[in-house]
């Protein structure tokens, strides 16, 4: 029963967190638009490998690790910091380019790199490491049932998955690509200029 109140505590928390825009969002959601149902589908896939890798980290001690050693969690931030900028400038020079509205002409030659993009973006982002060791600290016990260990990284990969995937096939109907192919170059700056922030706001937060 205690293991049971713990899971549905902790995913309860967890679900208020994925919904919240941020990083992980933004690419899901700038990729469907952008690019096809099935390349953000794998961005949504990425992004919920990187979670459950944190997730079992975290399981393991990595928040721990962080905190004892602030180093590395310096290394990790600069990291995910540089990455999120890097795709914001990326994003920006992107911006002015034109985009085919046939079917055929977005679906990108290989989806896993949107994959691997999306992984790197969750990987890179110690905050979520951090938070997943909050939130474990806080509702799981000092010696936690097997069963409860086992079972929340499949809960995070299927709650991040879903959602992400549901993201992906809101935003890549045919009027969401026809109301972002009508102001691209607006959108992908705006989402540049956020990517950027959120890069930079990473570096200042301690």
């Amino acid at each position: 029963m205690e293991t049971i109140a713990s899971l549905v505590t902790i995913l309860a928390v967890l679900i208020v967190g994925v919904i919240s825009p941020g990083p992980s969002f933004l690419l899901v959601a700038q990729t469907a638009v952008s690019q096809s149902r099935k390349a953000a589908v794998f961005s949504a896939f990425g992004m919920a490998l990187g979670a459950t890798i944190l997730c079992i980290f975290v399981l393991l001690g990595l928040q721990a690790v962080l905190q004892q050693f602030p180093r590395a969690y310096l290394a990790i931030k600069l990291a995910g910091a540089a990455y999120l900028v890097y795709l914001a400038i990326k994003l920006w020079l992107a911006a002015s380019k034109t985009v085919a509205l046939d079917a055929d002409a977005v679906v990108p030659r290989t989806p896993y790199r949107h994959f691997t993009v999306a992984l790197g973006v969750m990987l890179t982002n110690p905050k979520a490491a951090i938070q997943y060791g909050v939130l474990f600290g806080t509702f799981i016990p000092a010696n936690p049932p097997l069963g409860l260990v086992l079972i929340l990284p499949i809960c995070v990969f299927t709650m991040e998955a879903g959602w992400y995937c549901f993201v992906a096939y809101a935003l890549s109907s045919q009027r969401s690509k026809l109301s972002y192919l009508s102001a691209k170059r607006y959108i992908d700056r705006f989402a540049s200029v956020l990517l950027g922030g959120m890069g930079i706001r990473l570096l200042l937060i301690k």
